[in-house]
């Protein structure tokens, strides 16, 4: 296998190709979610949204990881997901089809984890938000969706690599002092600086961006952002690792591997739909595959 495996092919022939070249170590992906987009938008591919779809997800996921491996999925459900059986229970006095009070957020992001969790066996490790500043709008009684988890689960048997401090955030105000004061020691006063704000801030599990400032690909229907593959990528696996996206999409994973020395496998069935507004139709592969041969040619005349 090459350094970077992209291919037009299903998720799961993805992660087999993964376990094939001998397990990735960290799984990096945002599959299709439920009822939130047609299938066309996805460039004609379909997906089973259903628990025991992503049920058989996370079986391949498990397989395809080496052990002590990691997958960081981002994964919500939509408003129009009913609990129709509940509905129909509730007195139409209490309850009014016109306020928005028949319509729940779906559970299927809370159901997925705990399924991949005690039924296929993970560990886990860790829940995140990708809190996406920049979005406007509201869906009727709600406001704006301002965030999306991202379960983070590992497989057993081995040990998982960590280390937050490989990716660095610049801090809003670095060098910066506060609270200069006078502290007594040994019997005499001395005077402080106080608090001075580091060069990088803290990473935490709430990854925020700002979606309009051209770090996401506008032009897929489900993008995110390089940060955030960024802060997986450094923080999951080590130079040399070999990461997982069954779903690349436009590649945004992939591209942070080929910046961080990481191997990549992954694929996608779906196409752009447009270009800079005019109809497209390429392949999200071939647009990974063009992406990656123009930034190593482009690396290589630097040099």
């Amino acid at each position: 296998m090459s350094r970077f495996d992209v291919q037009h092919r299903d998720a799961f022939d993805s992660l087999a190709a993964a376990r094939d070249a001998g397990g990735a170590r960290l799984i990096v992906t945002s599959p299709p979610y439920p009822d939130a987009r047609t299938p066309e938008q996805y460039g004609g591919a379909s997906f089973d949204t259903t628990i025991a779809g992503y049920g058989r997800l996370g079986e391949a996921c498990f397989d395809a990881l080496v052990p002590g491996g990691v997958v960081a999925l981002n994964i919500d459900g939509p408003v129009r997901v009913w609990r129709d059986s509940w509905c129909q229970a509730q007195s139409s006095a209490r309850v009014s089809s016109s306020d928005g009070a028949r319509s729940e957020r779906s559970l299927i992001a809370f159901k997925l984890a705990i399924d991949w969790a005690e039924r296929i066996g993970f560990r886990y490790v860790e829940r995140c938000a990708y809190v996406k500043r920049g979005i406007s709008g509201a869906h009727g009684p709600r406001w704006s969706q301002g965030f999306e988890l991202i379960h983070v689960l590992q497989r057993p048997g081995g040990k998982c690599v960590f280390n937050a401090a490989n990716y660095k955030v610049p801090a809003a105000k670095p060098g910066r002092s506060w609270g200069g004061s006078r502290a007594r020691w040994s019997g005499g006063w001395v005077s402080t600086r106080g608090y001075t704000a580091s060069e990088d801030r803290c990473l935490t599990t709430a990854f925020s961006i700002d979606v309009n400032k051209g770090n996401v690909d506008q032009e897929h229907p489900a993008p995110f952002a390089r940060e955030l593959a960024d802060a997986f990528v450094l923080c999951y696996s080590q130079p040399d690792d070999l990461v997982c996206d069954p779903f690349v999409g436009s590649g945004t994973v992939a591209f942070s591997c080929h910046r961080h020395g990481r191997r990549f496998v992954g694929g996608d069935l779906g196409h752009r739909e447009t270009h800079h507004g005019k109809p497209c139709g390429r392949r999200w592969a071939d647009i990974v595959n063009d992406g990656l041969r123009q930034t190593t040619l482009f690396e290589a005349v630097a040099q």
